[in-house]
């Protein structure tokens, strides 16, 4: 269970004998924080975040076994689309068992979320929208450009996440709390191996705006389609699509895995 012992980011006291310094960061990877290139569409698009605002709280982290504890925090909003160098941004400094370390954390609309490193109408904008997630960007493609500005309620909670952070009385570690923000633009719901496409986003700009717009998804079909596979989860729209994929965003140190609940 953690407790702190940074103080204002800072260590101000030595640990107990039994526990060590862990850090907890989040982080979009260059994915959010410098886009998505060509490369990885299967449609050639090249895509940039310009806003990935997320509400993110409940976060507790201890070796397998312990009870979690850290919710006292709050939640606090983050733009992963500000650069970090690779780093990701601070959530907590503690101290914690030591041992392999085990993560928790929620992703949902809070009215008492905290800024953390966004201004104030970035904050409003989750908070007066109920929002937990807003991603805004523009993708390009032969000379082509669709902007997208979209925001989402989801309420998912990430459980034994397995860390690969090993904690030591004199080894400080780092557990990465890792968004994969290219899930959104995932073409099936359940793949093991699914493409990242943009084409069909693209084409539901139907009043040629460059815009996408909730109602433009809402407005696409996917049951003629032989990929954009939903199983049995009765959605049959786009918008529906990628907000079903906003539950899977959520991993540990790269691409460690957790198990997620989303409620509807």
């Amino acid at each position: 269970m953690l407790r702190n012992c940074f103080g204002a980011l800072v260590l101000l006291a030595a640990c107990a004998p039994d526990e060590g310094e862990l850090e907890v960061r989040i982080y979009g990877e260059a994915f959010i924080e410098e886009g998505i290139p060509a490369s990885e569409f299967a449609d050639g698009w090249d895509l940039k975040f310009e806003r990935f605002l997320i509400s993110v709280g409940s976060v507790s982290v201890g070796p397998a076994g312990e009870a979690p504890g850290l919710d006292e925090l709050g939640y606090q909003v983050y733009d992963l689309s500000r650069p970090s160098m690779g780093l990701g941004q601070l959530v907590t400094g503690a101290a914690v068992p030591v041992g392999r370390q085990y993560a928790t954390f929620v992703v949902r609309p809070d009215a008492d979320a905290v800024a953390s490193g966004v201004s104030e109408a970035d904050l409003a904008r989750l908070q007066d929208g109920g929002l937990a997630l807003y991603v805004a960007g523009s993708a390009t493609k032969a000379g082509v450009t669709k902007t997208f500005a979209w925001g989402f309620a989801t309420n998912t909670s990430y459980s034994d996440c397995k860390s690969e952070a090993e904690v030591g009385a004199d080894a400080p570690a780092t557990v990465q709390l890792t968004i994969h923000g290219d899930h959104l633009f995932y073409d099936d719901l359940f793949s093991e191996t699914p493409d990242v496409r943009f084409d069909l986003v693209a084409q539901a700009d139907g009043d040629g705006d460059g815009e996408v717009t909730q109602a433009e998804l809402l407005a696409v079909d996917l049951r003629p389609l032989t990929n954009y596979q939903v199983g049995s989860t009765g959605i049959v729209d786009l918008w529906h699509f990628i907000e079903h994929q906003t539950g899977t965003l959520g991993h540990i140190d790269g691409e460690g895995h957790c198990q997620s609940t989303t409620e509807e």
